[in-house]
């Protein structure tokens, strides 16, 4: 029994001892071959930095659990050893690591798994974003290492020191399988460039051709883009600058912190947050604040607490363009669909390949690929959302043309009017002052025909009686010219004569009503106060020819008491509503169509009213406060008159 027990544990033992060593890879057939999980790695913690022969003696070996391994930020230095068992010996093999952003690597191919002397023992091959592109076995940004493997075991240790994330998605792979491989990732890296490089330039002939900053803002987000993905696949090194290896340190901080600064830039322009919300505006500013201070910064802060910061800035960037282009759409901006569609993809590239780098979550196609993989679809969607935008433009250009036409034909049509008014209210009193001057000069040639001493007093009294009726015909004619005139010159306003004061609307409107309390009764529904930049002056000539209006057309078998006036007061931070309505008779549809014409009235000849209220009214709300003003008679009983002016700032300068 106790031979068995004895038996047992020496098994165990033996199984335990086998897994210190690295696990055995068979290489039998061509083809890509995964090595992650034949892989044990080693963190020189203490960074003694020692040397192979050192390394090579070490039994605290890790074991990886993934084919794409990823330890994260560490400032360690990491060793990596795997063996394998070559069996297909007429083929050519290379190692290939699939990460550009590695600083350095040292890959040591060896006879056997202790090493006594570096030199005669193992072939070392050196390589990484610090060594000049031109010592590099292939044309590739990718790291392909020939090996040299003899039958049996070969014993793989690889060196790997970087100021980046530790990644390394290693594999061993044919020739023929690799001229296949590189085939297509060239095709596949020189397609996505062209994209990018076709769609700024696209964007800059729009915005050359509009005008619109939005088009120039997209195309520097693209250029930014492209730039930093040149320098994070190593593309930038391989055809920029291949013999300036510490570039590298710098290009693609850089070029990513451009590319936030342009997408901030952009994302506010794009949806418009200025105009819409100063709160969201000054985010961003902050957020743009942020990444413009961490640019200048590049050069004093290490590199890895730089990518740490940017890659966490990235994802509240792009996961704030996506909030609020969510928010946006939710409120009815068209533009804001695609735009919102194109980041949820996007987003969700980006923050997989951030929390790749971070170390978060194991790399795989989609983390590994997500910003092309999002970028590609969100390049196509935004292009589409732009195109969609230049359509909306165009239409908004398009009805603010019309509505331009028809207010200059509105216009011209009350001018003709007032023309018209005015040649027949000036009609009457010009006709009586030629009346009485040819009246005035028949007495005088009477009188002249007569002899003075033969008229009787009787006779002269009632020349002169005549006289006088003329003279004070010419004078009431004369004065109804001259307040005519008057009128006219109150009906043209002007924006200096009302200029424009901080004041509380609530105040003034219960300050018109005590001037009307005695004639008409009001219900109000109104804040408690509204404090408003704007032109007290002009709203009290409003409210007063309103107020004047009702007084003037209630009906007369009612008694002015039971004229009522109903005022409604609503606002928020883009636009203030005022509804005003009277318990009269109200208009007919005929009537409605012509309120606002000059010399438009129902009281024509009593109180010498001339139709010019309204008419005023309207030139005060659209010149003076650039608003709108609209009448209507509900269930046919009274006027109702709704007017929207947008809200000024609350502070005068």
């Amino acid at each position: 029994m106790l031979d068995r027990i004895l038996l047992v544990a020496c098994v165990l033992l033996f199984i335990g001892s086998a897994h210190s060593h690295a696990t055995r890879f068979d290489l039998q057939r061509a083809g890509n071959h995964q090595l992650g999980q034949y892989i044990e790695y080693w963190e020189d913690t203490a960074a003694a930095d020692p040397s192979l022969v050192e390394v090579s003696r070490l039994e605290q070996w890790q074991a990886t659990t993934s084919d794409n391994i990823n330890l994260g930020f560490s400032p360690s230095s990491f060793w990596f050893k795997s063996i394998i068992n070559q069996q297909a010996a007429d083929l050519n093999w290379f190692i290939r690591i699939t990460y550009p952003p590695l600083d350095r690597i040292d890959l040591y191919l060896c006879q056997q798994e202790v090493i006594s002397n570096i030199e005669s023992e193992c072939e070392l091959t050196s390589t990484g974003d610090r060594i000049p592109f031109d010592q590099r076995a292939r044309f590739n940004p990718n790291y392909i290492i020939p090996l040299d493997l003899q039958s049996g075991d070969n014993f793989l240790y690889i060196k790997v020191a970087t100021e980046g994330s530790y990644q390394l998605p290693i594999s061993i792979i044919d020739e023929q399988n690799l001229n296949e491989y590189l085939a297509t990732n060239d095709f596949l890296r020189g397609g996505f460039l062209t994209l990018m490089l076709v769609m700024m330039l696209y964007n800059f002939f729009i915005y050359i051709m509009t005008g619109s900053p939005t088009y120039i803002r997209y195309s520097g987000f693209l250029f930014t883009f492209g730039l930093f993905y040149l320098t994070y696949e190593g593309s930038g090194f391989q055809f920029l600058w291949p013999q300036w290896p510490g570039l590298n340190q710098y290009a693609m901080p850089i070029a990513f912190a451009l590319n936030l600064i342009c997408l901030i830039l952009f994302v506010v322009k794009f949806l418009n947050i200025k105009r819409t919300s100063i709160i969201t505006y000054n985010y961003f500013n902050i957020l743009l604040g942020l990444t413009a201070v961490a640019l200048l910064l590049i050069p004093v802060i290490p590199y890895k607490l730089f990518i740490t910061l940017m890659n966490f800035l990235s994802m509240i960037i792009t996961g704030s363009a996506f909030y609020f282009g969510l928010r946006y759409w939710r409120q009815g901006q068209s533009a804001a669909r695609l735009f919102t569609i194109a980041w949820a993809v996007f987003i969700t590239g980006v923050v997989t390949a951030n929390l790749r780098a971070l170390g978060i979550i194991p790399s795989n196609f989609f983390t590994d690929y997500g910003y092309q993989i999002g970028s590609f679809i969100e390049i196509i969607l935004l292009s589409l959302a732009l195109g969609e935008r230049i359509q909306r433009l165009e239409f908004e250009r398009m009805v603010a043309k019309q509505a331009l036409i028809q207010e200059k034909n509105d216009r011209m049509s009350a001018l003709q009017q007032l023309i018209i008014g005015v040649s027949h209210e000036m009609n009457t009193p010009i006709g009586n002052i030629g009346l009485s001057n040819s009246f005035l000069i028949d007495i005088h040639q009477d009188i002249q025909k007569k002899e003075l001493d033969l008229l009787s007093q009787s006779e002269l009294l009632e020349y002169f009686d005549l006289q006088q009726q003329a003279l004070d015909t010419i004078e009431s004619s004369t004065k109804t010219l001259s307040s005519l005139t008057q009128v006219l010159k109150s009906v043209a306003i002007k924006k200096r004569d009302h200029p424009a004061l901080e004041f509380d609307l609530v105040s003034l409107i219960q300050d018109r009503i005590l001037t009307y309390g005695g004639q008409l009764t009001f219900q109000l529904s109104l804040p408690d106060s509204l404090v408003l930049c704007s032109h007290p002056s002009a709203f009290a000539l409003v409210l007063d020819q309103l107020f004047e209006n009702t007084v003037t057309h209630f009906p007369k078998n009612s008694r002015p008491k039971n004229a009522e006036v109903s005022i409604t007061v609503t606002h928020d931070k883009h636009s203030l509503k005022l509804v005003i309505r009277d318990n009269g008779e109200g208009l007919g549809n005929t009537e409605l169509a012509q309120l606002f014409l000059p010399f438009f009235t129902k009281a024509r000849g009593s109180g010498k009213k001339m139709g010019l209220g309204m008419y005023q009214v309207k030139n005060i709300i659209s010149d003076i406060f650039d608003g709108t003003i609209e009448a209507c008679t509900p269930d046919n009983t009274g006027l109702q008159l709704t007017i929207h002016i947008p809200m000024l700032d609350n502070t005068c300068i």
